[in-house]
């Protein structure tokens, strides 16, 4: 490889990295959440619709992104991805100021652009990523994923620093860190030529014209891995037909469902349990902010941990004691089962509230670790990324399903609830939900326990 090509590759897959690491700012909702509700008037309800919004474009327009992306990888993708998240967070900055009118649909719809425009790019960064880099590809791809899970962290510790609890000018930079940032790396993610992978075969086999002969050998070496290859190689509406891909989609639809309920409404938890732990402070809506950063910052690190951890070591058990990767997945409902008991009915004071914030964090951050490796391994290379857009849609149902009932239970109890009683009846239903989702992959391991 030339010195030129090789520079290329590099920067490519630096701007790969950084623009995974803007991808993820819909995890960052809770950090402005109480305060967007509180100057906008929003109810529980809303407010959880209009951080739900930000997951339904990430995750429903995943086949879209990856069938286009798949099949025309272009910049131009990513470059108006940038133009799109900017929009989204300055206008929801305008709103929040009273510049825009202070509409519940209008904020859905920001919310909603930043999603789609983290679910273009994202997906931009894979596409470029699986062409460009031939070795290392898992570990090339896991840590665009874990940089994916790092965005809160980065973006909540930058609240806490240089904003503390201006949530105006937060949003602000934010639109412009994401839309900037974005549309200078989409300028060198590129897919590099593959011309010189054709040169190299071509002239080895003029070098080595004997070889020719033996075709009938290498055919008869390759036969029996056809079948397998075929069997895996299910695409889009198929998916919907295979019980496999069902109830994987089920299980992702449980343990996402029940993490994003968890992340999306953290703020809301910690303001309920502040107001009746804590001795209130001189300025009570600062020290909120700061519990909410900590949590945010928190969940951020264990989502990121869990995705490189799932990753080096479903590989090491797999190929060294093969293991199956559908363990990893059973552990990530174990992880958020012990968190939705936590912070439903064992933590009833904000000191303590760190425990549910690791095991959510971590085992969320298992779910996405694992579950792109399962789709792929399972249902084919091929169309990757029109099968994984497709079992994402399970994730984000999920979120809003989960969201929805903690929000309306949140507004029915708000008024004649302290601390705990106010949402604890949402994660009886989480933790249901969690058992749930234990049973359905233990099933999976049990159906697949003869397969390759």
């Amino acid at each position: 490889m030339d010195s030129t090509l090789k520079t290329r590759k590099i920067l490519s897959y630096i701007s790969a990295l950084i623009i995974s690491l803007l991808c993820g700012t819909q995890y960052l909702f809770s950090v402005y959440s109480t305060s967007v509700a509180e100057r906008l008037g929003f109810n529980s309800v809303q407010i959880n619709t209009i951080g739900s919004s930000a997951n339904y474009g990430l995750f429903f327009f995943g086949p879209l992104f990856g069938y286009i992306i798949d099949k025309h990888p272009t910049r131009l993708t990513p470059i108006l991805a940038s133009i799109t998240i900017f929009t989204g967070y300055f206008c929801l900055a305008m709103t929040y100021q009273g510049y825009f009118p202070k509409s519940f649909l209008l904020c859905v719809f920001y919310l909603f652009l930043t999603g789609i425009a983290s679910c273009a790019a994202f997906f931009s960064v894979l596409r470029t990523i699986s062409v460009n880099i031939k070795s290392y590809r898992g570990i090339a791809i896991g840590s665009a994923m874990a940089l994916f899970g790092l965005t809160a962290f980065v973006f909540s510790q930058i609240n806490s620093f240089f904003f503390k609890g201006d949530t105006y000018h937060f949003l602000l930079f934010l639109a412009f860190a994401t839309g900037t940032f974005m549309f200078i790396g989409s300028i060198f993610l590129v897919i590099l030529p593959q011309e010189e992978d054709y040169e190299e075969v071509s002239s080895q086999n003029e070098e080595n014209p004997v070889s020719l002969p033996s075709t009938s050998t290498n055919s008869q070496e390759q036969t029996p891995l056809l079948p397998r290859r075929e069997e895996s190689n299910i695409r889009g509406r198929e998916l919907f037909k295979n019980i496999d891909a069902i109830l994987l989609g089920l299980s992702m639809l449980l343990i996402g469902g029940v993490g994003l309920m968890y992340m999306n409404n953290v703020g809301a938890i910690i303001k309920s349990l502040y107001l009746t732990t804590s001795f209130p402070s001189e300025d009570v809506s600062n020290e909120i902010q700061r519990y909410q950063n900590f949590h945010v910052t928190l969940l951020s690190i264990l989502s990121c941990f869990g995705r490189i951890f799932v990753g080096l070591m479903s590989d090491l058990t797999k190929y060294k004691y093969n293991l199956r990767r559908l363990w990893f997945l059973l552990c990530a409902s174990l992880y958020l089962f012990i968190g939705q008991i936590f912070a439903g009915f064992v933590i009833k004071n904000l000191s303590f509230l760190w425990i549910s914030s690791i095991f959510v964090g971590f085992g969320y951050g298992h779910l996405f670790g694992i579950s792109p490796t399962i789709t792929n391994e399972w249902f084919g290379n091929e169309h990757f990324g029109l099968n994984w857009g497709i079992m994402s849609w399970f994730i984000a149902i999920g979120g809003q399903l989960f969201n929805l009932f903690f929000g309306y239970n949140f507004d029915t109890h708000k008024d004649k609830c302290l601390g705990v009683s106010c949402y604890n009846t949402a994660f009886y239903v989480s933790a249901i939900g969690s058992m749930i989702s234990l049973c359905v992959v233990s099933g999976l391991l049990y159906k697949r326990r003869n397969s390759v």
